[in-house]
């Protein structure tokens, strides 16, 4: 997991090679040009020296005929070169030997305006994504293919409508949440059993808010507090996970539940939901444990109160969606 500043680094490394490509392939059209057509560079050279001379003259303060006389040998110079350019199927040789940048507004610069380019702002979103796509089936997660229809028709007492109609109110709900969100957006909690979209929907949520430009990390409990623990004992270690965890703008961190739990985890969970929560960043939690009791008895009353108090929640109701169908 890096850090949103590591991204910017590394997309930015990226977009200076590719600089350096393009430069390189045209400096090697060019040189094919040259060594198949002699007089293409004979006839540069020629206005090379034709420059300069002008310049010379201009700068010695020759008298104005000898400028003029420069004037005009580079003005002849120039002619020639077009005709032999014009020759050799080169019309446009300003184009044909110029750099093809990937992206033609920074010129693979990454600066526009004196801030980063869009391409380089692109790159960061598609190296993350590829972060979590290490870790998560995100590109198979998406609003359009969660599939309402597939939880039952029939009224529900405790919910007073259909788990259908219910599990697509909190459908559309996570649409708004993802198209409206800001880094000031609620936390949220997904609690059910196994297999009935909440990780489905975290995803969903994650994709949209990238797609968005806003930066997204997606961690596994179990994942998230071994590496963590392996950061607390290692004191070289700069806190990656850590530091990625605490300043994304939106953090999922899906099957609490599933990783070891000792004192140490427990603080460690405690030290990073507290710091998100007193700087106001979203998280989106998701857990098999649906008895409020059992939660605080697995995270302490302190860690318990900071995630449901803080959180706008969802149960989610059902049969497992993996199975359903097959």
């Amino acid at each position: 997991m890096r850090t949103r500043d590591e991204l910017f680094r590394q997309a930015q490394r990226r977009v200076a090679a590719r600089r350096q490509r393009a430069v390189t392939q045209a400096q090697a059209a060019r040189e094919t040009a040259f060594a198949l057509h002699p007089e293409l560079a004979a006839a540069e050279d020629a206005v090379r020296k034709a420059g300069l001379a002008l310049a010379m003259a201009a700068a010695q303060a020759q008298p104005q005929a000898r400028q003029a006389e420069a004037r005009a040998a580079l003005e002849a110079a120039q002619q020639a070169l077009a005709a032999a350019r014009k020759q050799a199927g080169y019309g446009d040789a300003d184009a044909a030997f110029a750099p093809v940048y990937t992206c033609p507004d920074c010129q693979d610069t990454g600066t526009l305006n004196g801030v980063p380019c869009h391409c380089v702002q692109e790159l960061v979103r598609r190296l993350r994504r590829e972060d979590i796509n290490q870790s998560s089936p995100l590109a198979l997660c998406s609003f359009d293919t969660f599939e309402p229809d597939r939880y039952p028709t029939a009224v529900d007492p405790d919910l007073g409508v259909s788990m259908r109609e219910y599990m697509g109110k909190v459908l559309q709900y996570c649409r708004q949440y993802a198209d409206r969100f800001t880094p000031e957006s609620p936390s949220l909690m997904f609690t059910g059993t196994a297999g009935l979209g909440k990780t489905h929907l975290a995803l969903a949520i994650a994709d949209t808010v990238l797609a968005h430009g806003h930066d997204v990390l997606y961690a596994s409990a179990a994942a998230l507090v071994a590496q963590l623990g392996q950061e607390h004992f290692d004191f070289d270690s700069g806190q990656e996970w850590y530091h990625a965890c605490t300043e994304a703008e939106l953090l999922i961190l899906d099957d609490l539940g599933t990783e070891y739990v000792n004192a140490l985890t427990v603080s460690m969970l405690y030290e990073l939901i507290n710091t998100r929560m007193l700087c106001r960043r979203p998280t989106i939690y998701t857990s098999n444990i649906t008895d409020p009791a059992v939660f605080e008895a697995r995270y302490t009353e302190k860690v318990a109160s900071r995630i449901l108090g803080n959180c706008k929640e969802f149960r989610f109701f059902g049969v497992d969606q993996r199975r359903a169908g097959r």
